[in-house]
């Protein structure tokens, strides 16, 4: 078999304008064609992942943005919430204290009432309702807490 170089050194006039296999059977035509789709192709998806991290780092600034916000919003409830406890308590102690000093039975009973009302309210699963009434609205609703 002849060397390809030899063969078109040796024949000028038939060698231009032919495309010379390679070894692999492949022509160069063929092979810089392939060359050139598979970097299209490359672009091309570089450019859609780019596209995709962009739509997900914007996604993950919103998630992080609403979680602040509900972070935010559970510290204030919770501020606000056992604040309100205390001062029920404060009441319902003072309630039974006056109660007991007076020897009034029926105040002693209802500050008692009062007491294991406030006790059986469990702050946790008010938050638990709330939470998942900011999950569960549509925009606009405004949420009773």
């Amino acid at each position: 078999m002849k060397n390809s170089s030899k063969f078109l050194a040796s024949q000028p006039s038939k060698g231009l304008g032919k495309i010379v296999p390679g070894k692999d059977g492949l022509n160069i035509a063929q092979g810089f064609m392939e060359v050139v789709r598979a970097r299209q192709q490359y672009l091309q998806i570089k450019e859609e992942e780019l596209t995709k991290r962009t739509a997900i780092q914007k996604k993950a600034e919103v998630d992080i943005a609403e979680i602040r916000e509900k972070s935010q919003l559970l510290r204030d409830y919770f501020i606000m919430s056992f604040s309100e406890r205390r001062d029920n308590f404060d009441r319902c102690f003072n309630m039974l204290d006056a109660g007991l000093l007076s020897g009034n039975d029926k105040q002693v009973d209802a500050a008692l009432s009062l007491i294991v009302d406030i006790v059986k309210e469990s702050p946790l699963k008010q938050a638990a309702n709330v939470m998942q009434q900011l999950k569960n609205r549509n925009e606009g609703d405004v949420i009773d807490i």
